[in-house]
């Protein structure tokens, strides 16, 4: 937990041994960087799914501007269940497109399969069958 907190420039953990300053710096290197979001439970549920031979995903949802501060804004907290619902539309959608594009799949899969086995055979195979 301590370490996670450490990594992330947080000032709020139990142990603290940078400043302000400090904090600012290495969350603006991280920006220009082009880190976006620091979100560390993501690696170990990718290595579990990657090690279990499993397909994962992680959606994350970013809720608060680290550069300007670490707690969320009264404004954020009103909205924080539409926040948190976002992803979960988000893969729900996914996820039915998936299945819809399978049983599409599948469906036209037997389809084509049952119009080959009602079509008469041609004079080829027909040849090559007796």
């Amino acid at each position: 937990w301590y370490q996670r907190r450490v990594r992330e420039g947080r000032l709020d953990g139990a142990f603290c041994d940078y400043t302000e300053e400090d904090k600012e710096d290495y969350l603006k290197r991280a920006y220009t960087a082009g880190c976006r979001n620091i979100e560390m439970e993501s690696c170990a549920f990718a290595s579990l799914c990657h090690r279990a031979s499993v397909k994962g995903a992680v959606v994350c949802v970013t809720l608060i501007d680290r550069l300007k501060s670490d707690l969320m804004e009264a404004a954020d907290v009103a909205r924080y269940d539409e926040l948190v619902r976002r992803p979960h539309k988000l893969v729900i959608q996914f996820v039915k497109r998936q299945i819809g594009l399978k049983i599409k799949e599948s469906r036209e899969a037997a389809a084509t399969a049952k119009s080959a086995q009602q079509q008469p055979p041609t004079t080829e195979a027909a040849a090559v069958a007796s």
